[in-house]
This record gives C-alpha cells, structure tokens and sequence, in this order.
C-alpha cells in the first residue's frame, strides 16, 4: 500500500494529453497519474475527447477535464481555440508540474504553459498569490520517424526542436529516444532518460484466456494443439503487420509444427491485413481477434510473442510479455535491444523483412527448450530494471530538480586577519 508524501512535498500535477484512448501514451499517463496520487500528490489529468483513459481515470478516482476542440490533426482553429482553454486550465488549476504528452499536446502545452509562466512572474511581483510551472515533456517516440516525406520529417524536427527548448526537462523512454534529439541545438542537457516500467498485473490461466479470446471458435483453432504466436498491436502500417503475415506464410510452408498467429487489435489497417492473409492463403493458420479490453490480461494464450514494428519507442507490450515469461521476437527498433539481449532474452530482427520472422519464429517452434530460456530470461530482466516503482521514482526526481547551492554564511567564510597591528603584536615584534 502506498503512502502519502508528507505535506511540504506535495506536488499539484497537470498531465495533458492529446487523445484519450489507451495507447502506449495513455498507458504511461493513467500508470503516472495513479501512482503520484497514490502517494499524496494531487493530480488532474486532461485531454482530447472522452474514451477509454477517461473511463479508467474516473474509476481510479482521478479527476480530469476534457478538452474541447483537441484533435491530434492540425486544425487552425479549433488549435486557437485549444490553445487559450489550456491557459484558462492553468488558471483555474495553478500547478506545480505541467507534464505535457504527445506530439500535439507537446507543441500546444510549452507554448502556452511558457506565456502563463511569464504573466505569473508577473503577478509574483504585486500579489505573490501564484506559482510558476515546471514543465515537463515526455517524448514517447518521434513523428520524424514514421514514414513521411523529407520536408514533413524537416517541419516535425523542428517542431519537436521548439517543444523541448521550452519544456524545462523532457523525459525519453529510452537511450534511443534520446540519441535522436540531443543532437539538436541547445537541447542535448535537457533531455533525461526514464524508461517505461509495469507493475504487477494478474493475467488470466492459460484455459480462460485461450477462451476469452476465441470464443466459439476455440475448438477449430486448436483442434490440432498448435503453438500460439501472439500480436497485441493497433493495426496501422508503423506496426510491419503486413511483413509478419509474409513471414507466417513462409513459416507454414516451412514448418512440420502446428502453429496459429493470433493478432490482438484494431485500426485502420484491419481491411488490407485480412486481404493480405486471404491472398497469402493463410487464413487457417491466422486469427484476427480484435479489440479485446485490458488485452495483457490474455497474454497466457500465447506461446511466443511476435512485435514487427517498424518504429517504436519502448513498447510497453514487450515488458508486459517479458513480465509472464513468453519468449519475445521483435525488431531491432527503438528502445527494444534496451529490454532484449538477441539469443540470451528473445530474439531480435530487422523490419521490414518477412525472410527473418520466418526463421525467428521457425527456431522458437523447434526448440521449446529455447522458449523456456529467453521466457525465464526476459521476466528476470524486466522485474530488476523495468518496474512501475523505479518510472514513478525518477520521474519524481524530474519534477524536482537539485536545489541551488546555499551562499556559505558568515560563520562559515574563513576569518580574514585585520593587517593592523595591535599593541601585543607589536610588543611580540
């Protein structure tokens, strides 16, 4: 049980955060937000629309505010209009940390959050009624990266450039995410390494998940007790789902194990995915489960865990499935290789290339003894380094930076001998 910060270092936290569904992003929020509460603080958490992270938020007791007109697309005036509600909401609220998440929210929060700090200063010099903000940017991963064109990755550089000379710190969730910007001018000091990190959660026993998600189909699935591989994944092309499902049908035409691939997700890639598997021919072999609620609590269904993402950050997905022992195959991308040693706790391999899951996962279907390993492997790992307890620990560290060095007092200065002589020393003389 958590307990609460004494009160002189109690925190008034803001989290702001462009969409309210429950991506990588949501997660980190929900999982900070929670945590800092539980240990005393007093935390308000806004964002764009009304989905799953409200929901979750509200149960756990957390307040938040929506925010109207917020969409992660750009949109003039709704953005205007965006703009001015956050500077009413740092009003209304006054709070010592401004923790600003995603790209969007990033942009739009240090702008605003740097013009309010300045009318506080402002107000500091008549009332004193108000304190200033910390601002505090988290970069979960770089639009850079995505698939774009030269000039769009350009504008997002710079964009991301302009968010982290105003923040006062940015947090990357990994060495990678960090590497990519302290090359930028004036920034490299500001930006400091937290990784992601889960906490104990109680996934359901290998019969129930298995159940949870096939449902009536459960007996044709596994009819043949097949080796599951499993994707937990929001199907959109920065995923490579596309290159997995090349690989599984090299992998069926290859291997004498009985094997299924199921994906757990949805988006706006679903269509073109079930297209791809049906042209493939690989339709026996592959389910599409889709959106299953609190999906981590499914992971026991699977026998090995497949992410061919092309881009990532540091994926909470992975710490999840290293956290109850399923061997992990995932490219080589992001703050990944931070979490997998290649053949000591999982299997690393390149994107884009369906030739290297077919021969990945062909290896863990041979050798279950080698499943065992990377499995016990990966658990041991994330539970010394990837805790929830450790994010929350540095993460405080960020809001509260090392006080200034205390001007030495006059006892402590060293006593300057007076040149003038005095009558015993001019009798010594």
């Amino acid at each position: 049980m958590a307990h609460s910060a004494p009160p002189e270092q109690k925190l008034k936290i803001l989290y702001l955060i462009t969409k309210s569904n429950f991506g990588g992003a949501q997660r980190y929020v929900f999982d900070l937000a929670t945590s800092m509460h539980a240990l005393g603080h007093d935390v308000v958490v806004g964002f764009g629309g009304n989905g799953l992270l409200a929901e979750k938020l509200q149960a756990a007791g957390i307040r938040t505010v929506s925010i109207a007109g917020l969409e992660r697309d750009v949109h003039l005036t709704d953005d205007v209009r965006t703009f001015f509600r956050l500077l009413d909401l740092f009003a209304d609220e006054n709070p010592d940390i401004i923790h600003l998440n995603s790209s969007k929210m990033g942009g739009l929060g240090a702008v605003a959050a740097r013009l309010w700090n300045g009318v506080v200063h402002v107000e500091q010099m008549t009332t004193g009624y108000r304190r200033s903000a910390r601002i505090i940017f988290t970069g979960h991963g770089w639009a850079f990266n995505e698939d774009r064109s030269d000039f769009s990755r350009f504008v997002i550089g710079i964009a991301h450039w302009v968010t982290i000379a105003l923040a006062h710190e940015t947090i990357a969730v990994s060495q990678r995410t960090r590497e990519q910007v302290i090359s930028l001018p004036l920034v490299w000091h500001k930006v400091s390494v937290v990784h992601n990190g889960v906490g104990t959660f109680s996934p359901k026993r290998r019969a129930d998940a298995q159940k949870a998600l096939f449902g009536d189909r459960q007996e044709e699935l596994l009819a043949h007790d097949p080796i599951v591989i499993g994707t937990i994944a929001e199907l959109h092309k920065n995923k490579g789902l596309s290159y997995a499902l090349e690989g599984i049908a090299q992998l069926k035409k290859q291997s004498t194990k009985p094997f299924l691939y199921v994906i757990i997700g949805d988006g706006e890639e679903r269509l073109a995915l079930e297209h791809l598997a049906t042209t493939l021919d690989i339709n026996d072999v592959v389910s599409f489960a889709g959106y299953k609620p609190d999906a981590s609590t499914l992971l026991a269904a699977f026998d090995i865990f497949l992410l061919p993402s092309i881009t990532e950050a540091f994926p909470y997905v992975i710490l999840e499935a290293g956290n109850v022992g399923l061997p992990v195959v995932a490219t080589a991308v992001g703050g990944i290789p931070e979490v997998i040693d290649d053949m000591h706790s999982g299997i690393l391999i390149q994107t884009k290339n369906p030739g290297e899951v077919t021969r990945a996962l062909g290896h863990l279907l041979d050798t279950p003894e080698r499943r065992a390993e990377f499995g016990a492997a990966i658990k041991e790992r994330i539970t010394g380094r990837f805790g929830l307890a450790t994010m929350v620990t540095e993460t405080l560290r960020v809001y509260t930076p090392p006080a200034p060095p205390k001007k030495e007092t006059a006892e402590s200065e060293e006593v300057v001998a007076d040149p003038t002589p005095t009558p015993e020393t001019q009798k010594e003389d």
